[in-house]
């Protein structure tokens, strides 16, 4: 049961935190070896853990992983986002923007972005970037998909926001 387990999560979760990861400038092989880390605690630590929170757990452990990678490196984060796309998608769950898309735009949504609290840079990237559904967000995160549409509501009403006081 315990190998089924990790091995259900580690085909579903691996390489959604691997993305992320990436997607916040992550080296891949830092990314690679951050996701390894990750399920080898998972394993170490697998007893202790109730199954259905184990996603969110491990994805957890990964972002704290990649957090104190950046803090030993003394390096930023750094978004790399596919402004296009990330905009197309953001806009069609609400009338976002209506101009054309150039290099400063690409700018722009990472300045919104990085003016957004964690929690809801974290959401866009995983819903507009990542092409999540509410359920893996959902599982990933720990939280219900109802919870998960509340907080992408609040975090797309927030980059309006900030986008409108930006952009004017």
């Amino acid at each position: 049961m315990r190998k089924d387990v990790l091995t259900h999560m580690y085909n579903n979760h691996a390489s959604i935190i691997y993305k992320y990861l990436l997607k916040h400038g992550c080296r891949r092989e830092v990314a690679e070896e951050i996701v390894h880390d990750s399920f080898v605690k998972a394993i170490e630590h697998f007893d202790d853990l109730d199954p259905q929170r184990l996603p969110s757990w491990i994805f957890k452990v990964a972002l704290n992983n990649f957090r104190n990678y950046l803090k030993k490196a003394s390096t930023k984060e750094e978004l790399i986002i596919d402004n296009n796309r990330f905009l197309e998608r953001l806009s069609a769950d609400g009338d976002i923007v209506n101009s054309l898309l150039d290099e400063e735009t690409a700018n722009e949504i990472r300045d919104c972005l990085n003016c957004l609290k964690r929690s809801y840079k974290e959401l866009l990237i995983m819903k507009y970037e990542l092409e999540l559904s509410y359920k893996e967000i959902a599982s990933i995160l720990g939280l219900s998909e109802q919870n998960i549409k509340t907080y992408l509501y609040r975090s797309r009403k927030d980059f309006k926001r900030v986008w409108r006081d930006i952009n004017g």
